[in-house]
């Protein structure tokens, strides 16, 4: 328990506070306890791997947490002020307003942080989730806008869809 703090901090190259490897590593000892007290792990199971490899999990957990409330602290998700010889563009007037209506999601920060100009590789990285799973979170809002926005498009732009209108 004693070198936990210190291989997470070294795993980790300092991304994690000593601070936050202790309570990592405290929380990951609390686990694997409850799970011995249990009888959950077979007779089988290293307890120092279960350990290192729980703790290590918990820690991925940890820098993940960390990267979004960064990444949502940034104020540059936040619009900037319009200045009065700019031509107001109406995308803006309605889509960010809808963006920022959107609970606060994994769903909402990827399209927060695709309208900064990031690629799914960046926000891949920047999120620590598979870019196949950025292009899925970005597909369900997009279809969210979609639906909501969609008294605004214009009838011979408006996307057709595969589910007929029922007479009523």
């Amino acid at each position: 328990m004693a070198k936990e703090p210190q291989f997470l901090r070294n795993a980790w190259s300092g991304k994690l506070s000593e601070q936050a490897c202790e309570d990592v590593a405290q929380e990951a000892f609390m686990r694997v306890a409850r799970k011995i007290a249990a009888a959950q792990l077979g007779p089988d199971v290293k307890i120092g791997a279960y350990l290192r490899t729980t703790s290590y999990n918990l820690a991925v957990d940890a820098l993940r947490a960390q990267n979004r409330t960064d990444l949502l602290d940034d104020t540059s998700l936040e619009a900037g002020p319009i200045s009065e010889s700019e031509d107001v563009d109406p995308l803006k007037e309605l889509v960010r307003p809808a963006i920022e209506a959107m609970p606060l999601s994994r769903r909402r920060t990827v399209v927060q942080l695709q309208c900064q100009g990031l690629d799914d590789a960046q926000i891949s990285a920047a999120l620590g989730i598979a870019p196949d799973r950025i292009h899925r979170d970005r597909y369900a809002v997009v279809s969210e806008l979609r639906n909501k926005l969609g008294e605004f498009i214009r009838d011979g732009h408006r996307k057709e869809t595969r589910r007929a209108k029922k007479d009523g």
